[in-house]
């Protein structure tokens, strides 16, 4: 109950940051936090210590995903989330952006099952992709305006995963502080921007306090 408590906080606090969600969407997100409850620790789709904290570690951080792809998101653009896991973020992703495709690819079996039943039950505009990123590179032809990915990889590691997705995309992720570290060779990077969190985020949780949000066009 504690939950669904927290999850009707964090609407209206996405209220006042600008992300509305209509009722339907509202009701989506409480069936995928009841099913992540339910089934997430015992089927392993997140971990035990996570259980507590689905709303203000993953559907906030996810949710600053939507908050920036608002701005650069077009009529018909698709996004892709690599490694999506649980569905963060996107399967919340794919609730905000209703109209748009957006591709999943999570290589765990038990995982893109759960995703597929997320997707199938909430009538989702989304594809699970059940292979590795390397082997989905090799036969995608679909063009896309947003790469996402969340606790993923290193920088250079993402970049290579996500290099064939790239063509005309931003990659969009969160990294600590420190995310300079993770590049050796910034000849690959045209534009890299880190945003700090605004305030409001901030105390809203401070799982993102040591964070920063990292948008990198190739």
């Amino acid at each position: 109950m504690k939950q669904h408590e927290n999850l009707k906080r964090l609407v209206l606090f996405l209220n006042s940051e600008n992300i509305v969600l209509t009722s339907c969407q509202v009701s989506q997100l409480e069936f995928y936090l009841q099913q992540l409850i339910s089934f997430g620790s015992s089927h392993r789709i997140i971990s035990k210590n996570d259980i507590d904290h689905i709303i203000d570690k993953h559907f906030l951080s996810s949710f600053y995903f939507v908050k920036k792809i608002i701005p650069v998101i077009g009529t018909g653009d698709n996004l892709i989330d690599l490694g999506s896991g649980a569905g963060f973020p996107g399967i919340l992703l794919s609730i905000f952006f209703k109209d748009h495709k957006v591709v999943l690819v999570e290589s765990i079996r038990k995982k893109t099952l759960f995703l597929k039943r997320i997707s199938k039950k909430l009538n989702l505009k989304c594809e699970v992709i059940d292979k590795r990123i390397e082997d989905y590179q090799l036969e995608c032809d679909t063009l896309f305006r947003v790469v996402t990915a969340r606790a993923l990889a290193s920088i250079d590691d993402l970049l290579l995963l996500a290099g064939p997705f790239l063509k005309n995309a931003e990659l969009h992720t969160v990294k600590g502080k420190n995310y300079k570290e993770e590049i050796v060779n910034f000849n690959k990077i045209k534009k890299i921007q880190a945003d700090a969190f605004s305030q409001q985020w901030l105390e809203y949780s401070d799982y993102l306090n040591d964070k920063v949000y990292v948008t990198i066009n190739t």
